[in-house]
């Protein structure tokens, strides 16, 4: 497997995007492909053959088409359910969003924190991916989760500074606030985007973990512990969406500083 090979990255749509900027400030010599399946968003309230299928078809052409060295599943949901047919059907490395999470609980500072909250989509927290992830570590945690089925349209469709955002917002974190959280797991890629808006609802004493920032250390190491390191500065990164969308479009450039080569659409399914 060659170094200089691009990283691949896929999520339902447009919240991947904030694991793409963090890992570009982590890695600068890396180049990336990312594939935002914006045909079938959200992932959330699909069936978990759908979700496996979709996630299938994306990997192979990820690997087909560009010879990724690893593929990054940047959405949660995705993670929750597609990481063991993925990690079957292909002989590279393949990353989910949540088991970094580890070291959130494994650090000297999450040790003082005894009771997490997690929201994220339908799929994602009936999996119970966090709570198994979290428990099996330090069993005398207290994990409180919140399907937040919302999030993802609100945001897809750019109405993350609209008041329906803080009232869905309100809606969602109340439960948890009231178990007396102190911390709160962004448990959806999308999720950061309503990062400002979150925490300036709840108390500032409660810690907001953004798993971007955690998963972009986790490769960087991985990486760098498989000598997969790209070392040139010929790098660059391309956008791809299985259906046309302008708000997708206007984020990547906002969200990216047009940090990218192009944006095209691709037919797959």
């Amino acid at each position: 497997m060659k170094k200089n090979m691009p990283i691949g990255i896929f999520d339902s749509g447009l919240g991947g995007l904030t694991v793409l900027k963090s890992l570009q400030k982590k890695l600068p010599n890396e180049s990336f492909v990312y594939i935002g399946d914006t045909q079938h968003v959200p992932y959330g309230n699909k069936s978990e053959s759908s979700i496996i299928g979709y996630s299938k078809i994306l990997s192979q052409f990820l690997i087909n088409e560009y010879k990724v060295k690893m593929i990054i599943v940047a959405c949660n949901t995705a993670s929750s359910i597609a990481i063991k047919p993925l990690n079957q059907l292909h002989d590279i490395p393949i990353v989910d969003v949540i088991t970094p999470l580890k070291s959130f609980v494994t650090n000297n500072k999450s040790k003082e924190i005894k009771r997490i909250g997690v929201i994220g989509t339908y799929n994602t927290i009936h999996s119970r991916s966090y709570e198994k992830l979290f428990l099996d570590i330090n069993p005398s945690l207290r994990v409180f989760s919140q399907p937040c089925p919302l999030f993802v349209p609100i945001i897809e469709e750019g109405l993350d500074g609209h008041p329906i955002a803080r009232l869905m917002i309100k809606e969602y974190l109340d439960p948890l606030l009231s178990n007396n959280i102190e911390a709160l797991i962004l448990g959806c890629t999308h999720y950061p985007i309503l990062y400002k808006a979150i925490t300036s609802y709840v108390s500032s004493n409660i810690q907001i973990v953004n798993s971007a920032e955690i998963l972009s250390i986790y490769v960087k190491n991985f990486l760098r512990e498989s000598l997969l390191t790209n070392i040139s500065n010929n790098c660059e990164t391309n956008l791809l969406v299985t259906d046309l969308s302008q708000h997708f479009n206007q984020f990547a450039t906002k969200i990216l500083n047009n940090n990218f080569k192009s944006i095209s659409k691709i037919n797959l399914f």
